[in-house]
């Protein structure tokens, strides 16, 4: 799988909350909120928190 598809998966189907995340990986809530919401897209993520985002998926996997 790749980075987005990682993502797409903890985001959407891993049944975390956005608290949760924001909490494990010091990502703000607000930001991760406007990837759940689709105000943004995933591809226009930062590479920070793409990494940070594919490594928790990673370690949950």
């Amino acid at each position: 799988m790749n980075i987005k598809e990682n993502i797409s998966k903890l985001l959407f189907d891993s049944g975390l909350s956005n608290y949760k995340i924001s909490k494990d990986t010091g990502i703000a809530q607000t930001t991760l909120g406007r990837f759940t919401t689709k105000k943004s897209d995933i591809d226009n993520m930062s590479l920070g928190n793409a990494i940070k985002l594919n490594e928790y998926y990673s370690r949950l996997a």
